[in-house]
């Protein structure tokens, strides 16, 4: 059949491409195929390797799905022995077993070479230029890692100690890679890649390719990997001396874009650095099911992510109890107060010092003199303000007879949600702020993001701001 296809489209290179997955990364590697498919060239054509475990089930039928779809892809799915992979180590919680399978893949396919991605990202070029990278005697090409040229001197050490690599310069990140099948196996290489399954590595089976790799890596061009994250980050990137072709590469976005870092991937949040383009592709699937299901998730999760949300909540109640009295508590009472409304506002702590506090004119009581005060105030907004113990004091406050739907946490935005926005989001995010502060938006929503800048950089807020809102972070960065 795939020979057929090949002559019928006057196929001119054909590229094996690998992917490992198990149903809960099923659309995501379908995203993936998409966006090939859509941005090869002419004569292009990709025979592609699903590796999945015996009992794997094509959800709603996806991977066929995308077959039919498209013309220049033709998908194969190798049912992997995992009896292998029963005692591999895992640190990270986004790992499963399924990303061992690629050490395996000398015995699963007959071609010389081939390309291995990650589920979590998106191609927009054609992969031909890729595949045809000579490798020579080496065993694989990689892109460099860049987090590790962000690490401390003394982070560095550590890694070099627990991988007993001599050099990290060649160390490279494993989401997408050029193999060289042929010379890997004829080295004996292969069994060392398995045998690396019984090591207790930090970053699982990146770390044993690097391992077992080590001085048989070719480094490709950054365009072939680009971490989404470092775009809107270039800045570090330079203040880490980071070579000029790599940010000229993140300057261009082109190639391939990798959502390695778990708080801002696409299916998590929209509003991050080239997270539109995940978007972009994934609606090719908008009437299927798994799409619908991100799609509601994500938007649900933004929203509550709006001060609007918290506006709404609560307006619903006579009473409002802030469960924590921290920095960020206070903050957020403040707001509430803002809000101009006739609920009255308490803190709740069980520890006994900060019991003894006060709040201007609210007070701080445990949770039985809450519980108390709630008799005589009817319906009753509890808002969980701590950021580490949310679910802990869900569970403690629904064993005390409170309803679920009466209870909430507030998601308190840190550096790091700043820093991942995308500037397409700022103006949003700017709402919001002057939402939460009470100011009048109207006067500056015409303004554009530059005038806009200026204003509050001048503005008498630009201080209290700057600490709370983190603007180095995104508005007012490099």
């Amino acid at each position: 059949m795939v020979e057929n296809i090949m002559e019928k489209h006057r196929i001119r290179v054909k590229i094996p491409v690998v992917f490992a997955t198990d149903e809960n990364y099923l659309f995501l590697i379908c995203v993936v195929i998409s966006s090939m498919a859509e941005s090869a060239n002419i004569g292009t054509f990709y025979q592609i390797y699903v590796l999945v475990s015996p009992d794997f089930i094509d959800v709603n039928h996806l991977l066929d799905k995308v077959q039919r779809k498209y013309s220049n892809i033709n998908i194969k799915k190798i049912y992997i022995d995992e009896r292998k992979f029963q005692n591999v180590k895992i640190h990270n919680v986004h790992i499963t077993k399924t990303t061992f399978y690629r050490l395996v893949l000398c015995n699963l396919i007959e071609e010389d070479k081939c390309i291995y991605l990650d589920g979590d990202i998106v191609v927009n070029e054609d992969l031909s230029e890729l595949y045809q990278i000579d490798l020579g005697k080496n065993y694989l090409a990689g892109c460099r890692d860049i987090w590790i040229d962000l690490l401390s001197k003394e982070d560095r050490e550590n890694r070099k100690e627990i991988t007993r690599i001599y050099s990290l310069d060649q160390y490279v990140n494993a989401g997408v890679l050029l193999f060289n099948l042929k010379q890997i196996k004829a080295d004996g290489v292969d069994k060392a890649l398995i045998d690396g399954l019984q090591k207790d590595y930090l970053f699982e089976d990146q770390d044993i390719l690097n391992v077992c790799c080590y001085g048989k890596i070719v480094r490709l061009p950054a365009k072939w990997n680009l971490f989404a994250v470092f775009v809107g980050q270039i800045y570090r990137m330079k203040e880490a001396g980071i070579d000029k072709d790599t940010l000229e590469a993140y300057y261009n976005r082109s190639g391939i874009i990798h959502y390695a870092t778990l708080a801002c991937r696409p299916w998590t949040r929209k509003n991050c650095w080239l997270n539109e383009e995940w978007w972009r592709i994934a609606k090719i699937w908008e009437n299927e099911w798994a799409y619908k299901d991100i799609q509601s998730r994500v938007c649900k999760d933004e929203y509550k992510n709006t001060w609007d949300y918290y506006v709404n909540l609560c307006s619903k109640y006579k009473g409002i109890v802030i469960l924590g009295f921290t920095k960020y508590s206070q903050q957020l009472c403040e707001w509430v107060k803002k809000l101009k409304t006739e609920q009255e506002i308490i803190f709740c702590d069980n520890d006994t010092e900060k019991q003894k506090q006060c709040y201007g004119n609210i007070s701080i009581i445990g949770l039985k003199e809450v519980l108390e005060w709630k008799k005589n105030k009817g319906e009753v907004l509890f808002l969980i303000a701590s950021q580490k113990k949310t679910q802990e004091i869900r569970r403690l406050l629904i064993e005390e007879g409170i309803r679920e739907q009466d209870i909430d946490y507030y998601r308190w935005k840190d550096a790091e949600y700043y820093q991942f926005l995308d500037e397409h989001s700022y103006l949003c995010e700017l709402r919001d702020i002057y939402k939460k502060e009470g100011l009048d938006w109207n006067e500056l929503k015409s303004l554009k993001l530059e005038e806009m800048h200026k204003r509050i950089k001048d503005s008498n807020v630009y201080q209290e701001w700057l600490d709370r809102y983190y603007l180095d972070n995104w508005l007012l960065k490099e």
